[in-house]
């Protein structure tokens, strides 16, 4: 117990501090110079790493210090965006960060570091291909084979890493990002054949893909398919007139779920995984309960123009919830099917309904379901929960009471139920609302605001320092990440007060953990490490640091400047703060149809502002160079269509002072290498 209450402090702490250190970088505070900051947060990354080593007889310090100092590498290199304008969130960003994380993970066998480095290859694609600081748009073909190609990617990274969570993370992610080809092609109209590949490929997958959680994965994205598919196909071809067809529909998915679910069994010998078993039906229950309501409602709307809501509540009991709760020997996956339908359409009836008729229908169902079957009795649980905040926010509008309310109703169901599955059910849901009620876009910001924050935080410490079940323990974790995200983005506090906080809080708790081991002369595990290969990778990302740094103050000292037009708009970054994004007048060439690496010539008019004159070379071709003169100036970018990117679209600026900069903004002042590089060095009015 002792032990882990130490390792628990000293990690709270650890996540504090950096996300202090994410805080302050990201307020951009105007006091510190741009050396200043990247210095601060390289001596932070290499205490990190020097404290990994000193202490690397207890394994678990160490290996959180090394864990900690691989994430200041990455806020480092967002600060060296951040301080020289590059892009916010570039993918170039997290690719450089997964490189020596995925080689720290590959040497210290470190399952976070694999997982964390998974992530940052996934936000390395996403945001190649959907950057948040520039919108391009891509030809057809070259569109599909980029994201193929990072489906490809993460089918080889599951093949080759299997047995391992990243395998299994690997086979979601290509289920993934087939499906964003298939939703992308909806969207935009393209990749026409598409959908007959993902159908076959869906059948493959099904038939030689077998281990439960690959499996799993596979009929969950093969179940979202054919319910859009079937969606689109009623559309085309039976217009709204399509209920008929989707409660047919939704019984064949019960029935081939049934089926799918015995032959499982039958095939593992009936050693299959509960958790894989409760996901099947989840999935099951699910599309055929969503598609069943749609019907219903559908059919009732073919036959009255304005029908009551209490036949609709009628209906939701009588033929689906009274059949789910009373009929026990069917088939549980009927059961929970009938159920969700009804719940569902109870929903759409709770406020049209009397109060009293509602309060006594809730109260019945809490009664009648207390003594029922675990997966019955969360369902419904969850459904009166559901019925109950809707009530309250009609009668009294209330959000703060009636999340209050909700969150005490199901925290009293975790702390009486016995059922593992169902008392992590509803962790995550007391969690969820303690969350919302922490969050000051939906409360008022007041004493109260303050004191649901410090509960939500008892919350979390309870359930890590007290509760021994894993899973439970790793719940509190994740809301204690989804807080820090949550703080991050609220506008009523200023990052540079949050950062002092959270630093302060770090501080005390690793003291804490440090007095308590001491006094209770708690030893952690040992662990032999080989630094060697570590201590290369760490001299690597400092040179890095050191090269760009010096390379970008280069840049800034000896570049060419010139003025651009420019139209501003004010976002916040993931990491790096608050930016503006700049849309230059150079940007678009009208009449341009062109893919690749380009340079432009931009020629100072009268009134001291650079503009387009043409298009020097593309992909290494000279194009209009005979337009060239001397004074004119070659710039780099990336031509999509008839959109140029330069680099220079991101602007970072201090907490709260984008919204003046868009107003007033007019023109930027930009540096441009001997190579044609540009670095954008200031925005300005005139």
């Amino acid at each position: 117990m002792a032990q882990r209450v130490v390792k628990t402090t000293y990690l709270l702490g650890l996540l504090f501090f950096v996300a202090a250190l994410v805080y302050f970088f990201a307020s951009n505070w105007p006091e510190l110079g741009r050396l200043m900051k990247v210095g601060i947060g390289a001596g932070f990354m290499i205490l990190f790493y020097g404290m990994s080593a000193t202490v690397f007889r207890h394994h678990f310090l160490s290996k959180w210090l090394l864990i900690f100092g691989a994430i200041t590498f990455g806020i480092c290199v967002a600060l060296i965006g951040q301080v020289y304008n590059s892009h916010a969130d570039s993918f170039l960003l997290f690719f450089i960060w997964f490189i020596p994380t995925a080689m720290f993970a590959m040497f210290t066998r470190i399952r976070f570091l694999a997982i964390f480095s998974f992530g940052l290859l996934q936000l390395t694609f996403w945001f190649y291909y959907f950057p948040s600081s520039y919108q391009i748009e891509r030809g057809e073909w070259l569109a599909f084979f980029i994201l193929l190609l990072f489906a490809v990617i993460n089918g080889i990274i599951s093949f080759l890493g299997r047995p391992s969570i990243v395998s299994v993370l690997a086979y979601m992610a290509t289920h993934i990002w087939l499906f964003v080809i298939f939703v992308h092609g909806i969207s935009a109209d393209q990749f026409h054949f598409w959908p007959y590949v993902y159908a076959l490929i869906f059948v493959l997958f099904l038939i030689y893909v077998r281990k439960q959680p690959y499996f799993i994965c596979t009929v969950l994205f093969a179940g979202m398919f054919w319910v859009v598919q079937y969606f689109r196909f009623v559309e085309r071809h039976f217009g709204g007139n399509w209920y008929i067809f989707g409660l047919v529909l939704a019984a064949v998915i019960v029935y081939i779920g049934i089926y799918a679910l015995r032959w499982m069994k039958k095939r593992s010998n009936g050693k299959i995984e509960k958790i894989f078993f409760v996901a099947f039906q989840v999935i099951v229950t699910g599309v055929a309960s969503i598609i069943t309501v749609g019907s219903i409602l559908q059919l009732l709307s073919f036959w009255f123009d304005v029908f009551s809501p209490y036949w609709l509540l009628s209906i939701s009991v009588f033929l689906f919830v009274v059949p789910g709760l009373l009929l026990k020997r069917w088939n549980d996956v009927v059961r929970y099917t009938l159920l969700a339908i009804g719940y569902i359409l109870g929903a759409f009836s709770v406020t049209e309904v009397f109060f009293i008729v509602i309060t006594v229908y809730i109260a019945v169902l809490f009664v009648v379901s207390w003594r029922m079957s675990a997966g019955v009795r969360t369902m419904t649980n969850v459904a009166v929960s559901l019925y109950f905040v809707m009530m309250m926010l009609d009668e009294w509008s209330d959000i703060r009471f009636t999340l209050f309310t909700v969150f005490v109703f199901y925290g009293i169901i975790y702390w009486i139920t016995k059922h593992t599955y169902e008392r992590l059910v509803f962790l995550v849901f007391s969690f969820a609302t303690l969350l919302l009620l922490t969050s000051a876009d939906l409360v008022v910001v007041d004493w109260a605001y303050v004191v649901w924050n410090i509960l939500f935080l008892g919350f979390v410490a309870f359930v890590l320092f007290f509760r021994t079940n894993e899973k439970e323990q790793a719940i509190a974790w994740l809301y204690i990440f989804l807080f820090l995200a949550l703080k991050y983005y609220e506008w009523v506090w200023n990052l540079l007060h949050k950062s002092m906080t959270l630093a302060i809080v770090g501080v005390c708790l690793l003291i804490v953990a440090s007095v308590v081991q001491k006094r209770k002369s708690i030893s952690l595990s040992f662990h032999e490490q080989k630094w060697l290969p570590l201590f290369v990778i760490i001299m690597l990302q400092v040179a890095f640091i050191t090269y760009v740094t010096f390379d970008k103050e280069q840049h800034l000292q000896y570049g060419q400047q010139m003025k651009l037009q420019l139209e501003p708009i004010d976002p916040r970054s993931l990491i790096q703060g608050d930016y503006v994004r700049l849309q230059y007048e150079i940007s678009t060439i009208e009449g341009m149809d062109e893919w690749g690496k380009a340079q432009v010539i931009l020629r100072r008019d009268e009134t001291g502002v650079h503009r387009f004159v043409g298009v020097y070379s593309l992909n290494g071709k000279r194009r209009d160079s005979n337009m060239y003169r001397e004074g004119d100036v070659l710039v780099n970018g990336n031509i999509y269509g008839n959109t140029i990117i330069y680099g220079i679209e991101t602007y970072f600026v201090p907490e709260k002072t984008g919204g003046d900069i868009q107003r007033h903004a007019r023109f930027a002042y930009v540096r441009v290498s001997k190579t044609g590089d540009a670095l954008l060095e200031k925005v300005s009015e005139r």
